[in-house]
């Protein structure tokens, strides 16, 4: 239930990164509660209807510790993926 009379219109990103973080669990829930609901890549708060992606920091996908996942915006995963093909 949406607290109150808010609404997606009234400028309270907070609340509302923070609400749509839920629809997360585990590993997820867990980086995007440890940074605070921002994207670790570009910093804004996760506030639309875009995808929140699991990121492995050292780039190995067996990895799953806690200190080597970031929650990242499902547009910056895949700039970051792709800055390093390029590369």
């Amino acid at each position: 239930m949406v607290k109150g009379i808010k609404s997606p219109y009234d400028g309270d990103t907070a609340y509302w990164s923070e609400r749509n973080s839920k629809l997360y669990d585990g590993e997820t829930s867990f980086a995007l509660k440890k940074q605070n609901h921002r994207c670790a890549s570009c910093g804004l708060k996760f506030i639309d209807e875009e995808r929140v992606h699991l990121h492995h920091i050292d780039g190995n996908h067996a990895n799953w510790k806690k200190n080597n996942l970031e929650a990242i915006h499902e547009s910056c995963h895949d700039y970051k993926h792709m800055s390093k093909s390029a590369s």
